[in-house]
């Protein structure tokens, strides 16, 4: 059922030697998920039409994930839109938007 390996991140920023901010994303869980994509829908957008699918990661509970955070699955990152709970502390759905301007680089 878990087969994904994915890691949320949130934002950290910090002070370098020279005092200048530096954002960057740390860690805050790594765990197992099973990644369920829904459906997609075009958007038309600067011109061109964009693809965006929902992608929903469920995961164990953990307490402390939030819809400021990012989910890591590979080498793509995507923001999380919501996160719920099912049932008494058991499992957390986590939804993310993906869609094909990040793919394009």
């Amino acid at each position: 059922m878990f087969d994904t390996r994915v890691e949320i991140c949130a934002h950290s920023q910090e002070r370098d030697d020279y005092n200048e901010r530096v954002d960057e994303l740390v860690p805050v869980a790594v765990c197992f998920a099973q990644r369920t994509e829904a459906g997609g829908r075009e958007n038309l957008f600067a011109s061109r039409i964009l693809h965006e699918n929902e992608i929903a990661y469920t995961i164990r509970w953990r307490p402390g994930i939030r819809p400021s955070q990012f989910v890591r699955d590979g080498d793509r990152t995507m923001d999380i839109i919501s996160v719920h709970e099912e049932g008494r502390r058991k499992y957390l759905h986590i939804k993310v938007k993906r869609h094909d301007a990040e793919d394009k680089g």
